[in-house]
């Protein structure tokens, strides 16, 4: 029988928050994060607001995450990076990376961290809507804005390096006034259905939205993790909802990673 994609190896402290969305319907979040504060699905828990301005949301958030990483007193963290993605109308998209654990304040950054900000310009309001925790070998980089299907997106790219690298990305739908969160891995589960007899997606799979297309490595039973002989999948996809669904899907039996 296929097996169906495990889930990536992230500690499971992924607080995203996706603003003035409504009520998530099951077929929307049924593959999505749960918060791991609330307990809620993403898109049902609130925006966490901040009174002090851009900075002050930058340097609470960076003590909360330390916090989550690690429990000496005083938790170590540091912004790795921050800056402006981009802004639609009134509203500006802000980000932040960060070094967190003991070892930050030395320099490393072997545990880290990322979060998401809109600033409202006009009252000048900060909302955090997204706040991720890493193991060592997830890397988040700068996010960015882009075109796909004729909606505006925000991804936080997080690329999951070792063998069989993939994509865990982070991505957004601009709505109004706010961002909702577009799942992006629900789709995996009708490509492992449609996959024959001991052939499954033992890692996950690499998405570009632009295009709205992805390619995964299929694994057989057997296969050593670093070197997946089922071939690669080359998958279609379209927005429905809040939410991807695989629209076609074309096998290269042959192909094998470099």
């Amino acid at each position: 029988m296929a097996r169906h994609r495990p889930l990536p190896l992230i500690l499971a402290i992924q607080i995203a928050l996706a603003m003035g969305a409504g009520p998530a319907r099951a077929d929307d979040m049924a593959c999505g994060p749960i918060d791991a504060v609330t307990g809620q699905a993403v898109a049902d828990a609130p925006a966490i607001i901040f009174t002090g301005g851009l900075d002050a949301a930058f340097r609470q958030t960076c003590r909360e995450l330390a916090q989550a990483a690690d429990d000496t007193d005083p938790p170590a963290c540091r912004i790795k990076e921050s800056g402006a993605v981009g802004a639609i109308g009134a509203t500006t998209t802000h980000y932040a990376l960060y070094c967190l654990g003991p070892e930050a304040a030395a320099g490393a950054c072997e545990l880290r961290g990322a979060a998401l900000f809109l600033e409202d310009r006009a009252s000048g309001r900060i909302s955090r809507f997204l706040t991720r925790l890493d193991e060592p070998d997830l890397r988040a980089s700068a996010p960015s804005m882009l075109d796909s299907g004729g909606d505006i997106v925000l991804e936080l790219p997080v690329s999951v390096s070792g063998a069989g690298a993939f994509d865990d990305n982070d991505v957004f739908v601009f709505e109004q006034d706010h961002w909702t969160r577009l799942d992006t891995q629900c789709w995996q589960d009708a490509l492992a259905r449609r996959l024959p007899h001991g052939i499954y997606i033992d890692k996950g799979a690499t998405l570009n939205l632009g295009r709205l297309d992805a390619q995964a490595w299929l694994s057989r039973d057997g296969d050593a993790e670093c070197c997946p002989t089922g071939g690669l999948a080359h998958v279609t996809l379209k927005r429905a909802g809040h939410h991807l669904e695989m629209e076609s899907l074309r096998v290269d039996p042959e192909a094998r990673p470099d």
